[in-house]
């Protein structure tokens, strides 16, 4: 692991991470909406997942000694990239940035006010956020709602999204174990889980993260979130309600009939015995039928409706 470590704040407020892997077209935005915050005191960390672009010689372009340069030597994935950041991180708490995202200034100083402002037992902060497409055009604008002890309203569906909207107490960081690494998608939502079954979350009622869709995007592989949400649900389904279980095997099912028939089928009849009412999967079995082609093109057409801009866009 080479790193291009400068001197800098013996202890910031807060560390921001950003991991990247060619991105050298981009990163530049995301760590000039860094040094744009009204919240100065900060490091940053960015992590090169083992790009091969010219990300290094566009990080280093930037003259700042608060930003600190750690490069793999290999890709090995945003979790564990995120992970070194942690790492290295000296705040009290952690923020983390995708290197296709942005922040308004505001940003961290307010996520800060509420973590300062609330009960100690609060470990992760999030914000609303902005949901753009490759013109700049504005897709969808989620704002948060939900704070406390939400553990069972995430299991329910991941109401928090990214973690470039979320700063966490690197204290809870340490204590649930980082980001898990096995994940190939669902990393953020997997680690706000277990950040919220050990602590409250707190939110700010602000949207503060531009989120910038692209075809390179983990989120812009539909096989990649099936496998992650497919591994969510075994490392979560003991702790699901019936009726959370139910709903997350039938949206395994219908993501998984666009690769694996038999495996999906399986899935549904276990999801249709907890809940037999569900109109949108009996129609995903029996379009199923009609082999793979056709319930791929229903599948693009029902998920661009009713889910939005993530798996409506996704490549199959």
């Amino acid at each position: 692991m080479n790193e291009h470590l400068a001197s800098g704040p013996a202890r910031p407020a807060v560390t921001v991470v950003i991991p990247t892997f060619n991105r050298a077209a981009i990163v530049v935005r995301a760590i000039r909406s860094v040094l744009g915050q009204t919240c100065q005191d900060w490091e940053l960390i960015v992590v090169d997942d083992g790009s091969t672009d010219g990300t290094e010689q566009a990080v280093k372009g930037l003259s700042d000694n608060r930003i600190k340069y750690i490069r793999h030597d290999r890709n090995r994935l945003a979790g564990a990239a995120r992970n070194t950041g942690i790492r290295y991180a000296q705040g009290e708490y952690v923020a983390f940035l995708d290197s296709d995202d942005e922040w308004p200034p505001e940003k961290l100083q307010k996520e800060l006010e509420v973590f300062r402002n609330s009960d100690p037992a609060v470990g992760l902060v999030y914000t609303g956020k902005m949901i753009l497409d490759e013109t700049g055009r504005v897709l969808e604008i989620r704002m948060a709602t939900k704070s406390g002890w939400v553990f069972d309203a995430l299991l329910d569906s991941n109401f928090i999204g990214s973690s470039s909207l979320v700063t966490v107490k690197k204290q809870a960081l340490e204590r649930v174990g980082g980001f898990d690494e096995t994940l190939v998608s669902h990393q953020d939502w997997d680690l706000c889980l277990r950040v919220a079954r050990v602590s409250r979350i707190a939110f700010v009622p602000n949207c503060l993260v531009k989120r910038h869709l692209g075809s390179d995007q983990i989120s812009g592989s539909l096989q990649r979130i099936c496998e992650g949400r497919e591994r969510i649900l075994q490392k979560y389904r003991s702790e699901m309600k019936p009726r959370t279980l139910a709903l997350h095997l039938s949206r395994a099912a219908l993501l998984l009939f666009n690769y694996d028939p038999r495996r999906a089928r399986a899935l549904a009849w276990e999801g249709l015995r907890l809940r037999p009412v569900q109109p949108l999967l009996v129609a995903g079995v029996a379009a199923s039928i009609l082999g793979m082609g056709s319930y791929r093109w229903l599948f693009k057409k029902l998920t661009k409706w009713r889910q939005g801009p993530y798996i409506g866009r996704a490549r199959i």
